[in-house]
């Protein structure tokens, strides 16, 4: 290695660790944004405090919607630092990093230094990506075990002439693709399982089958993913039928979970998703790193990786479910294939224009449309809190367009201000939600509630949510709560134990002859109870609910 290359990995390297810093500082600032963030905390809350590490429960009902992997990690980072927001988020966001980092070793194995640094950078830095990364949902720790499969398989079919690596490679893959089926299901397989297929009959590199290492991986992955779904099939005969019927194929093939979109839905997702690297996005699928003609029986992982990236996307298009987060895991593929592209092009001057007019976009609408209270009318007290926050964002974003322009003779320095000036930006929008978090988190209430029944001076106070389900309340309560004349996800528990559950028929006379009770209602509920007189303390109030007490 020359001089010049040992100075320039030493750069790289402090700039990754200020990237790591910028991804987990202020990883518990915001609180967590319901439903996702307070379910799957409040999931693996429950399954700290029980010990019981094999039937997931949300509020106390079995919970069969998704594996436990998440579940098991929030749980023990809980342990570890406390039922906090951090904690919550460790997970995803660890993973989410260490994905990043994954694709940056990838991309230099494959296609060179430069290629892997940029890979990094694009991943840790495109809006979709980074911003599920500091999400606690399910998205981002099922698209790092998935790019990890999918990487160890490109990395160890490029070494088939050495048999040793070539197997190590391989059963990293299978325990990776074992991970994330314990993370989020069947789709575990499904998508590196369908582009493998749609890439072999392309490439018609029939080798590849050969060197699988089908039977030793099929063991790994079966030794690490089988024993949890047999424990809990054991446990609860009700499981099979509801995972692999009811939410795999029904949810893929109806509208039972009432997620409907367009067929059109995921191309503007990846258009915000891939912001500000757009340009280098459509670039590395319009323009991929191979040549449209396959060489038959010769490996070519910029056509793996591109026919995964592009299945993923037309697979869940053609979903009745969708969500953004769906399509998170063609993002590190795309990261590889444009790492590539950008190691070979001199400037990225199209990405910095892309990103000087969505500096632009931000500032006409929320400097100037944001002033026009009469239209945005309740919103504009919300706006005005999180306006510093976005104008912040924008002028990041701005800078980061402004340096592709002023280094466009230095690429590396130029990438890597670009990405991070990205990467702060996007945090700057999520350190701001906190400003707005009343909205969609009830920690506030949480503490409202906690401070009444510590006044009241009883031990235990029932709580109840009617007619709704305010989704991280239990967490920040450190309790279950009951529900009133609500199901929505969770039917098939309340269906289970039926007996945990209240109408408002039955809820009333409760409420009525209960010494001391807290309940949170809508509005609607609310004015309803005020003219039925029924007794009622008002103790807490914003714009999405009311929390009051019996006496």
């Amino acid at each position: 290695m020359t001089p010049a290359s040992l100075r320039q990995c030493r750069i790289n390297g402090v700039l990754t660790v200020v990237a790591g810093f910028i991804w987990f500082f202020l990883l518990g600032y915001r609180d967590l944004i319901e439903p996702d963030e307070g379910r799957y905390a409040e999931i693996a809350r429950e399954m700290l405090n029980s010990g019981n590490w094999i039937t997931p429960r949300l509020n106390g009902f079995k919970y069969f919607e998704k594996p436990p992997l998440q579940y098991w990690g929030s749980a023990i980072s809980m342990a570890l630092l406390g039922e906090t927001n951090a904690a919550a988020r460790v997970w995803c966001s660890g993973l989410g990093f260490i994905g990043a980092l994954w694709v940056g070793f990838v991309g230099s194995r494959l296609y060179g230094r430069s290629a892997g640094y940029f890979a990094f950078l694009f991943s840790i830095s495109t809006v979709l990506y980074a911003g599920m990364g500091h999400a606690n949902s399910l998205d981002m720790g099922v698209s790092a075990l998935l790019i990890i499969a999918v990487g160890a398989l490109a990395l160890a079919q490029s070494v088939r002439h050495l048999p040793v690596q070539e197997r190590n490679w391989m059963l990293l893959a299978w325990a990776a693709l074992a991970g994330a089926t314990l993370s989020k299901g069947l789709i575990g397989l499904v998508l590196p399982g369908g582009a493998l297929v749609l890439y072999t009959l392309w490439q018609r590199d029939w080798a590849l089958w050969r060197h699988l290492h089908l039977g030793k991986g099929l063991l790994v992955y079966l030794l690490i993913a089988a024993p949890w779904f047999v424990a809990v099939s054991y446990a609860n005969p009700e499981f099979p039928h509801f995972f692999f019927i009811h939410e795999h194929f029904e949810r893929f093939t109806s509208d039972v979970h009432g997620r409907t979109k367009s067929n059109w839905y995921f191309f503007a997702v990846f258009a915000i998703g891939a912001m500000p690297w757009l340009f280098s996005s459509l670039n590395g699928l319009i323009k991929p790193p191979f040549s449209w003609r396959a060489e038959a029986g010769k490996f070519e992982a910029s056509r793996l990786l591109w026919v995964y990236a592009i299945f993923v996307f037309f697979f869940f298009s053609i979903s009745h479910s969708k969500l953004p987060g769906y399509i998170l895991p063609m993002f590190p593929a795309l990261a590889l294939l444009v790492g590539e592209n950008m190691a070979k092009r001199k400037h990225f001057i199209a990405d910095g224009i892309v990103a000087i007019v969505l500096a632009s976009v931000i500032f006409i609408f929320f400097i100037w449309q944001a002033d026009n209270t009469a239209k945005l009318g309740r919103l504009a007290a919300h706006l005005t809190l999180f306006r510093p926050w976005i104008i912040a964002t924008a002028v990041l974003t701005g800078a980061a367009g402004i340096s592709t322009l002023l280094l466009r003779h230095q690429k590396n320095l130029a990438i890597s201000i670009f990405a991070l000036c990205a990467l702060l930006g996007i945090q700057m929008l999520s350190w701001g939600y906190q400003s707005i978090s009343e909205l969609r988190s009830s920690r506030v209430m949480a503490e409202a509630i906690q401070a009444y029944i510590n006044k009241s001076g009883k031990d235990t106070v029932e709580i109840y949510d009617v007619k709704r389900y305010d989704q991280s309340l239990p967490y920040y309560l450190g309790r279950t709560i009951n529900l009133v004349s609500f199901t929505g996800e969770l039917e098939f528990g309340i269906n289970q134990e039926p007996q945990k559950w209240l109408n408002e028929t039955d809820f009333l006379p409760l409420w009525l002859n209960s010494e001391q009770a807290i309940s949170v209602l809508t509005q609607t509920t609310y004015d309803q109870w005020k003219q039925q007189q029924i007794p009622m303390q008002l103790i807490y109030e914003n714009s999405r609910y009311i929390a009051v007490a019996r006496r």
